[in-house]
């Protein structure tokens, strides 16, 4: 049965996040049964219930100002909320909402605890093993995948992929990569990943984005790289692509054209 005022595009968003539920205003009209695991109740007791009272009494306020948001401003985007269940206080969640006409809501929710808990544990972080440490390829392919998951709410955001090259005379020595992935990661955003591929070659994940995000950024990249204070000049090549089946290939050939383009002295 399809949820009273949902769109037409409601069931591909639940396909793609399972915990997932349509609201009017904060009154529950639907929920999927993720959802209801998330909460430890049975989704159909949940229809005609007041959202707010399933996150812990801390965070209400917070989520109630962040769903009055969205049916305000219904043409935003803004990124997920993190919220803990009233039931499960121990969960961390991940939620977005979107506005489906009126005042009707589609959220979908996704457990993050995991993830959280690995990037408080000592040890690496952000992906790398060190400032400037080989790629753990494994975490950033659970990030990879986690992020694009989280892309596929919102069909206006991408999660992109960049892939920078550091150019300086004679390559450049293990202090400048450090300060080099140090000035990476200061410009990306908190839960954004930095990584070393080797050499002077980094990635950067930069998840749930519009594309004038990532052309922004690239250029910050460039900027704080080339500040760099070495003895020598280090510049930056940058070539980014979004979330598709080409995604590897098409990012190596953009960073291979920056790099061109920087070696001929275009900055």
């Amino acid at each position: 049965m399809t949820p009273r005022g949902a769109s037409p595009d409601w069931r591909a968003l639940a396909a793609a996040a399972p915990a997932t539920a349509l609201l009017s205003g904060t009154s529950v009209q639907w929920a999927s049964p993720g959802l209801g695991e998330l909460v430890l109740a049975d989704p159909s007791a949940l229809v005609g219930t007041d959202a707010l009272d399933l996150v812990l009494a801390a965070d209400r306020e917070r989520a109630r100002a962040a769903l009055a948001a969205a049916l305000r401003r219904p043409g935003e985007r803004p990124g997920p909320l993190r919220l803990r269940p009233a039931a499960r206080p121990e969960v961390r969640l991940e939620v977005l909402a979107r506005t489906r006409g009126g005042n009707h809501l589609v959220v979908a929710a996704w457990d993050v605890s995991h993830r959280l808990a690995g990037e408080r544990a000592p040890g690496p972080r952000d992906g790398r093993d060190a400032p400037a440490g080989p790629l753990d390829r494994t975490a950033l392919e659970g990030r990879w995948e986690r992020s694009r998951t989280r892309a596929r709410a919102d069909p206006a955001l991408r999660t992109f992929v960049l892939r920078c090259g550091v150019e300086g005379p004679g390559g450049a020595g293990d202090a400048v990569l450090v300060e080099v992935a140090r000035r990476l990661a200061a410009e990306v955003r908190a839960g954004d990943t930095v990584a070393r591929l080797g050499g002077g070659e980094f990635v950067v994940l930069v998840e749930a984005v519009p594309a004038t995000h990532v052309q922004a950024l690239a250029e910050r990249l460039r900027r704080s790289v080339g500040a760099v204070q070495a003895g020598v000049h280090v510049g930056l090549s940058v070539g980014w692509v979004a979330d598709d089946p080409s995604l590897t290939r098409d990012a190596v050939l953009a960073e291979a054209h920056a790099h061109r383009t920087l070696r001929g002295g275009s900055r």
